[in-house]
């Protein structure tokens, strides 16, 4: 025998869920978060990202390096009040590499670095956790 109103609120807390997950959260001010994008090829090279949150953490800046050896990257950006932020890096008109992500909880984040034009132009997605 069929029930719907159980199927109804199994897809209405699925709905909550997936609209709570979401979400963005505030970082926590002055920390520094750390992930690493490891190669996934032979031509790719590991990239190491830190995050560091200003003290009033509507900023931040993220460096990255291509594998060993190299100069760093660094950009600042903003951190909007649900925990987002966007850093673009251009020359001219071309994005030469880019961070987006959110702040998931109080001490990880999610981002993506894409490497449009630097580095071996693999980036992908990474978690970030909070630096003791």
């Amino acid at each position: 025998m069929s029930r719907p109103w159980i199927t109804a609120l199994a897809c209405a807390f699925a709905v909550l869920t997936v609209t709570a997950n979401s979400f963005a959260a505030a970082p926590k001010h002055g920390a520094t978060y750390e992930g690493s994008l490891f190669a996934s090829g032979t031509a790719a090279l590991t990239k190491t990202v830190r995050l560091t949150v200003a003290a009033s953490g509507k900023t931040g800046r993220v460096t990255w390096i291509c594998g060993s050896g190299r100069a760093h990257n660094t950009l600042q950006f903003a951190i909007t009040s649900a925990g987002t932020f966007k850093a673009y890096s251009n020359t001219g008109s071309l994005t030469v590499w880019s961070f987006v992500g959110r702040f998931v909880t109080p001490t990880t984040a999610r981002a993506v670095l894409h490497l449009n034009a630097t580095c071996d132009g693999k980036g992908g997605a990474l978690n970030l956790a909070l630096h003791s």
